[in-house]
């Protein structure tokens, strides 16, 4: 018997608990799913040709893409 009301009290504060989780972020507010930019930089390379041989130039460029999340 001692079992059972343990594992019934158990229960019932889990369910207690799981009504007091804080909502979610489309519920929170709109400035989670506004669209925000996303940055990242990428090495790029090309290819030249110096003093009759092929050089490879390696340079840095940050592409920026707005996303809604």
């Amino acid at each position: 018997m001692k079992k059972f009301f343990l594992a019934l009290t158990g229960a019932a504060m889990l369910a207690g608990s799981a009504m007091a989780v804080p909502q979610t972020a489309e519920a929170a507010g709109w400035h989670h799913n506004r669209p925000h930019q996303v940055c990242r930089v990428v090495v790029k390379k090309r290819v030249v040709w110096r003093n009759h041989r092929r050089h490879v130039e390696r340079y840095r460029v940050r592409q920026c893409n707005w996303v809604r999340r």
